[in-house]
Protein backbone atom coordinates (compact mmCIF):
# COMPACT_ATOMS: atom_id res chain seq x y z
CA UNK A 1 0.00 0.00 0.00
CA UNK A 2 1.44 3.17 -1.06
CA UNK A 3 1.78 6.05 1.81
CA UNK A 4 1.23 9.17 0.55
CA UNK A 5 2.30 12.88 2.65
CA UNK A 6 2.05 16.29 1.64
CA UNK A 7 4.10 19.83 3.06
CA UNK A 8 1.54 22.27 2.22
CA UNK A 9 2.54 26.35 3.39
CA UNK A 10 -0.06 28.10 2.50
CA UNK A 11 -3.66 27.87 2.45
CA UNK A 12 -3.56 27.77 -1.31
CA UNK A 13 -1.69 24.77 -0.98
CA UNK A 14 -4.65 23.22 1.00
CA UNK A 15 -7.23 23.79 -1.45
CA UNK A 16 -4.95 22.41 -4.12
CA UNK A 17 -4.39 19.19 -2.08
CA UNK A 18 -8.52 18.99 -1.39
CA UNK A 19 -9.28 19.60 -4.87
CA UNK A 20 -6.38 17.62 -6.29
CA UNK A 21 -4.42 14.63 -3.90
CA UNK A 22 -5.46 11.23 -3.88
CA UNK A 23 -5.67 9.99 0.31
CA UNK A 24 -3.18 11.06 2.21
CA UNK A 25 -1.51 9.33 4.71
CA UNK A 26 -0.05 12.36 6.51
CA UNK A 27 -0.36 16.12 5.97
CA UNK A 28 3.09 18.10 7.50
CA UNK A 29 3.40 21.62 8.50
CA UNK A 30 5.60 23.73 9.78
CA UNK A 31 3.42 26.79 10.35
CA UNK A 32 1.28 26.50 13.42
CA UNK A 33 -0.94 28.90 11.67
CA UNK A 34 -2.02 26.24 9.17
CA UNK A 35 -3.02 23.69 12.26
CA UNK A 36 -6.61 24.50 12.71
CA UNK A 37 -7.20 24.45 8.70
CA UNK A 38 -5.36 21.23 8.32
CA UNK A 39 -7.14 19.05 11.01
CA UNK A 40 -10.29 20.28 9.65
CA UNK A 41 -9.35 19.24 6.36
CA UNK A 42 -7.26 15.91 7.24
CA UNK A 43 -8.20 15.26 10.09
CA UNK A 44 -5.46 13.31 12.90
CA UNK A 45 -3.65 13.30 10.14
CA UNK A 46 -1.20 16.76 10.46
CA UNK A 47 2.53 16.28 11.68
CA UNK A 48 3.94 19.33 13.03
CA UNK A 49 7.67 19.98 12.47
CA UNK A 50 8.72 22.62 14.12
CA UNK A 51 10.68 25.36 12.21
CA UNK A 52 13.98 27.44 12.31
CA UNK A 53 14.34 30.36 14.81
CA UNK A 54 16.00 33.78 14.29
CA UNK A 55 18.78 34.76 15.78
CA UNK A 56 19.02 37.08 18.54
CA UNK A 57 21.25 39.86 18.88
CA UNK A 58 23.16 38.51 22.74
CA UNK A 59 26.28 36.24 20.94
CA UNK A 60 25.99 33.47 23.10
CA UNK A 61 22.28 33.19 22.05
CA UNK A 62 22.95 33.80 18.59
CA UNK A 63 25.13 30.92 18.36
CA UNK A 64 23.01 28.68 20.42
CA UNK A 65 20.11 29.44 17.91
CA UNK A 66 22.60 28.68 14.90
CA UNK A 67 23.68 25.14 16.19
CA UNK A 68 19.58 24.92 16.85
CA UNK A 69 18.90 25.53 13.11
CA UNK A 70 21.38 22.89 11.87
CA UNK A 71 20.13 20.29 13.87
CA UNK A 72 16.89 21.38 12.64
CA UNK A 73 17.37 19.33 9.29
CA UNK A 74 18.21 16.20 10.49
CA UNK A 75 16.12 15.87 13.40
CA UNK A 76 13.08 16.32 10.38
CA UNK A 77 14.57 13.67 8.90
CA UNK A 78 14.34 11.49 11.75
CA UNK A 79 10.87 12.18 12.36
CA UNK A 80 9.69 11.54 8.78
CA UNK A 81 11.75 8.95 7.85
CA UNK A 82 9.49 6.61 10.18
CA UNK A 83 6.35 7.42 8.91
CA UNK A 84 7.40 4.76 5.69
CA UNK A 85 6.12 7.32 2.70
CA UNK A 86 6.57 6.42 -0.42
CA UNK A 87 5.22 9.35 -1.91
CA UNK A 88 5.79 13.50 -0.59
CA UNK A 89 4.21 16.43 -2.58
CA UNK A 90 5.97 19.37 -1.87
CA UNK A 91 4.89 22.72 -3.24
CA UNK A 92 8.53 24.96 -2.71
CA UNK A 93 11.61 24.00 -4.21
CA UNK A 94 13.77 26.50 -3.37
CA UNK A 95 13.27 26.59 0.61
CA UNK A 96 15.82 25.25 3.03
CA UNK A 97 13.65 22.74 4.46
CA UNK A 98 12.74 21.55 0.98
CA UNK A 99 16.08 21.64 -0.10
CA UNK A 100 16.86 19.34 2.42
CA UNK A 101 13.83 16.72 2.12
CA UNK A 102 15.08 16.57 -1.43
CA UNK A 103 18.84 15.23 -0.31
CA UNK A 104 17.36 11.84 1.65
CA UNK A 105 14.09 11.41 0.53
CA UNK A 106 14.24 8.11 -1.43
CA UNK A 107 10.48 8.69 -2.63
CA UNK A 108 8.87 9.51 -5.15
CA UNK A 109 9.55 13.55 -5.06
CA UNK A 110 5.98 15.70 -6.67
CA UNK A 111 6.49 19.51 -7.00
CA UNK A 112 2.94 20.67 -7.24
CA UNK A 113 2.40 24.53 -8.42
CA UNK A 114 2.41 27.26 -5.28
CA UNK A 115 1.25 29.87 -7.20
CA UNK A 116 2.73 32.49 -9.50
CA UNK A 117 6.49 32.12 -8.80
CA UNK A 118 6.21 28.16 -9.71
CA UNK A 119 6.31 29.75 -13.21
CA UNK A 120 8.39 32.95 -13.15
CA UNK A 121 11.35 34.61 -11.52
CA UNK A 122 9.98 37.74 -10.52
CA UNK A 123 13.51 38.54 -8.14
CA UNK A 124 16.31 38.59 -9.71
CA UNK A 125 19.16 36.27 -8.96
CA UNK A 126 20.98 39.24 -6.72
CA UNK A 127 18.22 39.44 -4.59
CA UNK A 128 17.57 35.63 -4.04
CA UNK A 129 21.43 35.22 -3.76
CA UNK A 130 21.82 37.88 -0.94
CA UNK A 131 18.48 36.10 0.61
CA UNK A 132 20.51 32.74 0.50
CA UNK A 133 23.96 34.62 2.03
CA UNK A 134 21.42 35.53 5.33
CA UNK A 135 20.14 32.09 5.89
CA UNK A 136 23.67 30.69 5.57
CA UNK A 137 24.27 32.99 8.17
CA UNK A 138 21.88 31.88 10.14
CA UNK A 139 22.56 28.25 10.25
CA UNK A 140 19.84 27.42 7.37
CA UNK A 141 20.28 24.34 5.20
CA UNK A 142 23.21 25.40 2.72
CA UNK A 143 23.13 23.01 -0.28
CA UNK A 144 22.04 24.85 -2.60
CA UNK A 145 21.18 28.21 -0.95
CA UNK A 146 22.06 30.21 -3.83
CA UNK A 147 19.60 29.15 -6.36
CA UNK A 148 16.08 29.80 -6.57
CA UNK A 149 15.14 26.66 -8.67
CA UNK A 150 15.95 23.23 -7.77
CA UNK A 151 16.23 20.37 -10.51
CA UNK A 152 12.74 19.64 -11.79
CA UNK A 153 13.70 16.55 -13.33
CA UNK A 154 13.78 15.13 -9.53
CA UNK A 155 10.21 15.73 -9.64
CA UNK A 156 7.31 14.91 -10.96
CA UNK A 157 5.79 18.85 -11.24
CA UNK A 158 1.75 19.26 -11.28
CA UNK A 159 0.65 22.80 -12.01
CA UNK A 160 -2.62 24.54 -13.83
CA UNK A 161 -1.19 26.04 -16.81
CA UNK A 162 1.66 24.67 -18.31
CA UNK A 163 1.84 20.57 -17.04
CA UNK A 164 -1.22 20.35 -16.33
CA UNK A 165 -2.31 18.12 -13.54
CA UNK A 166 -3.75 20.17 -11.31
CA UNK A 167 -7.17 22.15 -10.99
CA UNK A 168 -8.65 24.87 -9.02
CA UNK A 169 -12.55 25.70 -8.71
CA UNK A 170 -12.35 29.61 -8.83
CA UNK A 171 -14.37 31.03 -5.85
CA UNK A 172 -17.95 32.31 -5.78
CA UNK A 173 -17.71 35.68 -6.75
CA UNK A 174 -20.79 38.34 -5.74
CA UNK A 175 -22.43 40.35 -8.01
CA UNK A 176 -19.78 43.24 -10.04
CA UNK A 177 -20.26 46.19 -8.32
CA UNK A 178 -18.98 49.89 -9.71
CA UNK A 179 -15.44 49.34 -7.67
CA UNK A 180 -11.97 47.96 -8.77
CA UNK A 181 -9.96 46.07 -6.07
CA UNK A 182 -6.43 46.13 -6.28
CA UNK A 183 -4.88 43.21 -4.64
CA UNK A 184 -1.99 43.81 -2.62
CA UNK A 185 1.66 41.99 -2.20
CA UNK A 186 4.28 43.07 0.66
CA UNK A 187 6.44 44.42 -1.89
CA UNK A 188 7.41 47.60 0.20
CA UNK A 189 7.96 45.05 3.27
CA UNK A 190 9.97 42.59 0.74
CA UNK A 191 12.17 46.09 -0.09
CA UNK A 192 11.48 45.81 -3.80
CA UNK A 193 9.13 49.11 -3.69
CA UNK A 194 9.77 52.20 -1.85
CA UNK A 195 6.62 53.57 0.18
CA UNK A 196 6.57 56.47 -2.03
CA UNK A 197 7.05 54.78 -5.48
CA UNK A 198 3.80 52.85 -4.23
CA UNK A 199 2.25 55.54 -3.54
CA UNK A 200 2.64 56.95 -7.02
CA UNK A 201 1.59 53.72 -8.52
CA UNK A 202 -2.01 54.06 -6.43
CA UNK A 203 -2.12 57.59 -7.36
CA UNK A 204 -1.85 57.02 -11.02
CA UNK A 205 -4.33 53.85 -11.40
CA UNK A 206 -6.89 56.10 -9.17
CA UNK A 207 -6.51 59.11 -11.31
CA UNK A 208 -7.59 57.09 -14.40
CA UNK A 209 -10.24 54.15 -12.49
CA UNK A 210 -13.75 54.55 -13.37
CA UNK A 211 -14.91 53.34 -10.09
CA UNK A 212 -13.82 53.99 -6.81
CA UNK A 213 -10.03 51.97 -6.35
CA UNK A 214 -9.97 49.51 -3.16
CA UNK A 215 -6.75 48.03 -2.22
CA UNK A 216 -7.20 44.20 -0.59
CA UNK A 217 -3.73 44.00 1.54
CA UNK A 218 -1.66 41.15 1.70
CA UNK A 219 -1.43 39.61 5.02
CA UNK A 220 2.15 40.66 5.57
CA UNK A 221 1.62 44.33 4.64
CA UNK A 222 1.98 47.38 7.40
CA UNK A 223 -1.54 48.61 7.22
CA UNK A 224 -1.17 51.62 9.26
CA UNK A 225 1.88 52.82 6.65
CA UNK A 226 -0.73 51.71 3.98
CA UNK A 227 -3.53 53.44 5.44
CA UNK A 228 -1.08 56.78 5.08
CA UNK A 229 -0.62 55.90 1.50
CA UNK A 230 -3.97 55.36 0.81
CA UNK A 231 -4.99 58.76 2.69
CA UNK A 232 -3.34 60.60 0.10
CA UNK A 233 -4.52 59.13 -3.16
CA UNK A 234 -7.75 60.65 -3.96
CA UNK A 235 -9.98 57.92 -5.47
CA UNK A 236 -8.46 55.08 -3.31
CA UNK A 237 -9.12 53.90 -0.09
CA UNK A 238 -8.48 50.00 1.88
CA UNK A 239 -11.08 47.79 1.01
CA UNK A 240 -13.49 46.61 4.12
CA UNK A 241 -12.95 43.34 5.39
CA UNK A 242 -12.78 39.76 5.26
CA UNK A 243 -9.44 40.54 3.56
CA UNK A 244 -8.60 36.68 2.21
CA UNK A 245 -9.33 36.86 -1.52
CA UNK A 246 -11.82 34.03 -1.52
CA UNK A 247 -13.89 35.17 1.17
CA UNK A 248 -13.23 38.91 -0.04
CA UNK A 249 -14.48 38.18 -3.40
CA UNK A 250 -18.11 36.67 -2.32
CA UNK A 251 -18.79 39.39 -0.14
CA UNK A 252 -18.01 42.28 -2.35
CA UNK A 253 -18.27 43.04 -5.85
CA UNK A 254 -16.12 44.24 -8.27
CA UNK A 255 -16.01 45.26 -12.47
CA UNK A 256 -11.86 44.89 -11.96
CA UNK A 257 -9.22 43.00 -10.20
CA UNK A 258 -5.74 44.30 -10.63
CA UNK A 259 -2.50 43.52 -8.86
CA UNK A 260 1.38 44.62 -9.19
CA UNK A 261 1.76 41.01 -8.61
CA UNK A 262 -0.26 38.12 -6.93
CA UNK A 263 -1.36 34.63 -7.46
CA UNK A 264 -5.21 35.88 -6.43
CA UNK A 265 -5.45 37.10 -10.25
CA UNK A 266 -5.06 33.32 -11.25
CA UNK A 267 -6.94 31.88 -8.59
CA UNK A 268 -10.29 34.15 -9.14
CA UNK A 269 -10.35 33.20 -12.75
CA UNK A 270 -11.77 36.11 -14.00
CA UNK A 271 -9.32 36.45 -16.62
CA UNK A 272 -11.21 38.90 -18.78
CA UNK A 273 -11.35 41.46 -15.75
CA UNK A 274 -8.01 40.98 -14.34
CA UNK A 275 -4.75 42.77 -15.01
CA UNK A 276 -0.89 42.59 -13.98
CA UNK A 277 0.29 46.40 -13.40
CA UNK A 278 3.83 45.86 -11.99
CA UNK A 279 5.02 48.15 -14.50
CA UNK A 280 2.34 51.22 -13.12
CA UNK A 281 4.94 50.62 -10.00
CA UNK A 282 8.41 50.53 -11.95
CA UNK A 283 8.73 46.53 -11.23
CA UNK A 284 9.91 46.79 -14.65
CA UNK A 285 11.91 42.80 -14.38
CA UNK A 286 8.39 41.96 -12.91
CA UNK A 287 6.52 43.30 -15.91
CA UNK A 288 8.95 41.47 -18.21
CA UNK A 289 8.30 38.31 -16.46
CA UNK A 290 4.65 38.29 -16.72
CA UNK A 291 4.35 39.78 -20.27
CA UNK A 292 6.64 37.10 -21.74
CA UNK A 293 5.10 34.08 -19.66
CA UNK A 294 3.08 32.55 -22.73
CA UNK A 295 0.83 30.89 -20.56
CA UNK A 296 -0.27 33.73 -18.56
CA UNK A 297 -4.20 33.76 -18.89
CA UNK A 298 -4.00 37.77 -17.57
CA UNK A 299 -3.22 40.03 -19.66
CA UNK A 300 0.01 42.62 -17.86
CA UNK A 301 -0.43 46.14 -18.88
CA UNK A 302 2.81 47.85 -20.22
CA UNK A 303 1.89 51.70 -18.83
CA UNK A 304 -0.92 53.64 -18.22
CA UNK A 305 -2.30 53.72 -21.84
CA UNK A 306 -3.19 49.85 -21.38
CA UNK A 307 -4.73 50.70 -18.20
CA UNK A 308 -6.81 52.98 -19.76
CA UNK A 309 -7.90 50.48 -22.76
CA UNK A 310 -8.64 47.68 -19.68
CA UNK A 311 -10.89 50.11 -18.55
CA UNK A 312 -12.91 51.23 -21.77
CA UNK A 313 -13.29 47.66 -22.74
CA UNK A 314 -14.51 46.39 -19.27
CA UNK A 315 -16.82 49.49 -20.03
CA UNK A 316 -17.73 48.56 -23.72
CA UNK A 317 -18.89 45.07 -22.30
CA UNK A 318 -21.26 45.64 -19.79
CA UNK A 319 -24.69 44.85 -20.36
CA UNK A 320 -26.82 47.73 -21.49
CA UNK A 321 -29.50 49.05 -19.46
Amino acid sequence: MTRIAALPRSTLHLDFLRHNAPPLDRVLYRDLRLAEAIDAAFPGKGVYLGREGRLPHQPLAALRQFRANRAYYDGVRRQVEPLGLDRLILFLEGEPLERSIQHWFAGQLELWEEGLSHYVDLTSPWWYGMRGLIQLASGFYPRGAMHRRADRSRFVVRDRFEKGGLVLPPPTRAAPADAVCLVGSPLVEDRLLSRRRQQQGLAAIAAVAPYPLYYLPHPRENLAALREVLASCPGARLAAEPFGIHQHAATHGYRAFLAPVSTALLDLGAYSQSLFVPALFGQARMHAALAGWKSNPVATASGIEDLKGFFRRLEGSRPQK
